[in-house]
């Protein structure tokens, strides 16, 4: 367990003790290893071809999953552990370098710290299609696409009652989403918990949803409200429902991992 900030620098994140091989709750996988490339690499990128849903090998000493969005000429790359214990936001430009911050995600649902830089390089590989980063990990995080996230996402198979739990169990929050992705929520502690507005809208060219949302928490002498935008995706049971995201300032990562009630 990492030590918890003191309370008025807290932001509730939420990190879940579900099937630690789900990231954006969908299946993932294949071959590959966790450093190298393999086949034929290529100096460049177009970011339009790394679009889709990626997975480390079962192997993998390093088990995450990435959800990876084209936009204006670079990507947006989502890693998140396969035990929701790290968060890493990335860029991606055509000339393959990588840039973003990486976030500490700690077991009992609470912020762990600020975003600490990451300045890397991307690899894309066509045959097997694999993608590869440096500057993640000490060693090459080689990923392999289990889903091109063909598109449009349905924006009706996020609606209904969407509920977690956290710290061990002691509080439940729960979304409800209507038709429109508008986001009304509940916390099962008055005192500690957070509440949450927003809307998550579906995405015309990907299988996934824009997530835009505020977290209010209690805070020294009232409530501290911090912006956060992201993505999020639904599994093929329209079942579970995960949100990934950061805050204005990219100083605060959070992963929501939601079961239909």
């Amino acid at each position: 367990m990492q030590k918890q900030m003191p309370k008025q620098k807290q932001t509730f994140l939420v990190a879940l003790a579900i099937a630690a091989t789900t990231l954006l709750t969908a299946c993932g996988g294949g071959g590959g290893g966790d450093g190298g490339d393999g086949g034929t690499a290529a100096t460049s990128i177009n970011p339009a071809d790394l679009k889709g849903r990626w997975a480390t090998p079962k192997e993998a000493t390093t088990a995450m999953t990435a959800i990876i969005i084209p936009d204006a000429g670079t990507a947006n790359v989502w890693l998140l552990a396969n035990d929701s214990s790290r968060l890493v936001k990335l860029m991606v430009r055509g000339d393959s370098s990588s840039n973003g911050k990486s976030y500490a995600l700690s077991a009992d649902g609470r912020a762990a710290g600020d975003g600490q830089p990451v300045v890397g390089k991307a690899t894309l590989t066509a045959t097997p299609k694999s993608v590869s980063f440096t500057g993640v990990n000490a060693t090459v995080l080689a990923l392999n696409q289990s889903d091109a996230l063909a598109g449009p996402a349905v924006q009706a198979d996020v609606a209904g009652s969407w509920d977690v739990s956290m710290s061990g169990g002691s509080r439940k929050v729960q979304w409800s989403l209507d038709a429109a992705g508008a986001i009304a929520s509940t916390d099962s502690s008055s005192t500690t918990g957070c509440t949450y507005t927003g809307t998550l809208t579906a995405m015309t060219d990907a299988g996934a949803y824009k997530a835009q949302f505020s977290e209010a928490c209690p805070d020294t002498g009232g409530t501290k409200t911090v912006n956060f935008s992201g993505i999020a995706t639904i599994n093929p049971e329209k079942s579970r429902l995960t949100v990934i995201a950061t805050s204005a300032d990219d100083a605060r990562g959070a992963a929501l991992l939601f079961k239909k009630k």
